[in-house]
This record gives structure tokens, C-alpha cells and sequence, in this order.
């Protein structure tokens, strides 16, 4: 079959056409590959350095994307080696798919949609009128937790990030403040602390001395001390470690909460494909793919796309 293969994980993927096919198990199922997304979850994956890689070779890279089954279904399904033509998938690892979605659309949306709908609705807990900051809100997951907040009821959402024409146009979907992270440390975190007084959760992708300049902002000047602060940690894309001073956990009713793969079950996790995929049939989020060949994977490996990158094996 037609697949994306690692052999070294210093190098991108290769294009392989005669790679052999999976053989499904009694508990699992051969999915017809139409559309996977190249999230970063799958570039970690495919150099080895996420945490649940098992560091074996060769493997095909991909984590999710939509397929049909073989009474011809269409799903979205999560498994490892999606950036193949068919993959196995064990059985409930799935969700139904209406057929009048776009399979490029979902498979490149999913991932980054995930990510916030879990964090509010599984970890924080999030309720109808709260108040929203988003650090990192420039990134394609940062802008679906801008039109996610404001699907699920935020009173206030404030997106935050590098990118001043793109936090412009995250107004127009639904961010009610913007602020940009520039050169000068002092100027954005006066905005923060202006902003994040009465901020009921943060969603940070971004980690780092980011958080800990943003922390150092926020927590001294909460208007309440009672009010609950849910710091939930999400990406890590400005660095890997944050020096946060402990007493910001005792001035302040904050918690530090993760949200990612083995913070929710499984359970909550098909619960939300398919509450996403209801969402996006009842009223589209604004969300743009580039699909190429997977032929073209070694290529477009390395591409910097203001789009997220979904592979067709059948281009």
C-alpha cells in the first residue's frame, strides 16, 4: 500500500508504495484512509520525541483522520499510522461521520478543536458565562478555542499571541479582547494584569517564560482572592519548562491543570468528536485546510503553512 514511513527519525518521511498492508486483529478494524492531518502530535510521533512514542522502526506516522470502513461507513477514528492508505483501528476508536461533512475539513480540524473543547468542558469544567483568556490564540487550535469559548457561552474571551493581524481577525470570530505578545515584557504584562483580574480560566498552548511573565501579571492583581483561577496547560510551543514561584499558588485560589492524552478517558474523548462534529453540521467554525498527495509528504514536511496540512492518499 501507499504509505508515509520513517525509517530515521532525523529525517522527514519517506513516500513508500509498496509498504505492506496492516492486518487487523479480532478487535480491530481495516479503515480506508481519505483524509489525515499533520498536527504536531504526528511530527513528535514521526522524530520520536513524544512521550508515548516506543521508539521502534520502521512506522508509519499519523495519529487520526477519516476513513470508511468496509460496509463503506464514514468515521473519523483515532489510531496510530493514519498516514497510510489503510489502517487498523481498534474497534470503538471511532466515531460515525455524516457524510455531508468534509473529510479534509474534519480530519485537519479535529485535532486542534480537540484540544480546547476537552480542556473546557472535561478539565475545567467550564460553565455558561465564564471568562476566557487564550494564550497562544494565533495558532490554528488557538483560533478554534476562540470560536469554541464562544460556542459554549463565554461571557469574555481574550485572545493573546504574537501575531497582530492575526489576533485582528480572531475579532471576527468571536474574540471580544486581543493583546500582543511583543518585544517588551513590561508593556504585555500590564495588559494581562488588567485583562486576567477576573479571568475564570486560561487556556495556555504556549508554556514557557510566557507563563511564568504572564502569572507574574495576573495573580498579584486578582480583583477577588476567592475567585477560582483554572490554569489549564495545554501546548507547550514557547518551551518545554515555566518557572513559576510558589507562592502564586498560595496568594490566589489557582489550579495548574493538564489537559492531553491520559488526562481524559476515552470515553470523554469519542464524546467530544462527537459533540464537535454535531457543532461543526449545525453551524461551520471557520477553519481552512491545504490538501496534498501523499505522495508529496518528504516535500511538505518542513512547510510553513498559515493552513493546516491534511495528506490524501487518493490524490
Amino acid at each position: 500500500m501507499k504509505a508515509a514511513v520513517v525509517r530515521d527519525f532525523g529525517l522527514a518521511p519517506q513516500y513508500e508504495n509498496n509498504y505492506p498492508n496492516p492486518l487487523p486483529k479480532v478487535d480491530e478494524a481495516l479503515i480506508h484512509v481519505t483524509a489525515s492531518a499533520l498536527s504536531n502530535r504526528a511530527r513528535s510521533d514521526a522524530n520520536g520525541s513524544h512521550y508515548a512514542s516506543t521508539g521502534k522502526l520502521p512506522m508509519v506516522p499519523g495519529v487520526d483522520g477519516v476513513g470508511l470502513l468496509p460496509n463503506g461507513n464514514k468515521v473519523f477514528f483515532v489510531s496510530n499510522g493514519s498516514f497510510a492508505e489503510q489502517v487498523v483501528v481498534e474497534k470503538g476508536h471511532w466515531v460515525a461521520m455524516p457524510n455531508d461533512l468534509k473529510d479534509e475539513k474534519i480530519a485537519g480540524m479535529m485535532n486542534p478543536a480537540l484540544s480546547s473543547w476537552v480542556a473546557l468542558k472535561y478539565r475545567a469544567d467550564f460553565k455558561e458565562g465564564q471568562k476566557v483568556l487564550i494564550l497562544g490564540a494565533t495558532g490554528s487550535a488557538g483560533s478554534m478555542a476562540v470560536q469554541i469559548a464562544k460556542r459554549l457561552g463565554a461571557s469574555s474571551i481574550i485572545a493573546v499571541g504574537r501575531n497582530s493581524k492575526q489576533l485582528t481577525e480572531l475579532r471576527h470570530l468571536g474574540a471580544t479582547q486581543t493583546i500582543v505578545l511583543g518585544a517588551d515584557v513590561k508593556a504585555y504584562q500590564k495588559e494581562l494584569a488588567q485583562a486576567g483580574k477576573d479571568v475564570d480560566i486560561i487556556l495556555d498552548y504556549l508554556w514557557g517564560d510566557v507563563t511564568a511573565n504572564a502569572m507574574q501579571a495576573i495573580i498579584p492583581n486578582r480583583l477577588h482572592d476567592e475567585q477560582d483561577l483554572k490554569w489549564i496547560e495545554i501546548g507547550s510551543s514557547a518551551g518545554q519548562t515555566a518557572p513559576i514561584i510558589g507562592a502564586a499558588f498560595r496568594a490566589v485560589r489557582l489550579q495548574l491543570i493538564g489537559s492531553g492524552q491520559g488526562s481524559v478517558g476515552v470515553h470523554a474523548i469519542l464524546q467530544s468528536f462527537e459533540e464537535i462534529l454535531k457543532a461543526e453540521k449545525n453551524r461551520p467554525f471557520v477553519f481552512n485546510v491545504q490538501v496534498v498527495p501523499l505522495s508529496q509528504v518528504e516535500s511538505i514536511w518542513h512547510q510553513k503553512s498559515g493552513n493546516r496540512l491534511v495528506f490524501s492518499p487518493d490524490m
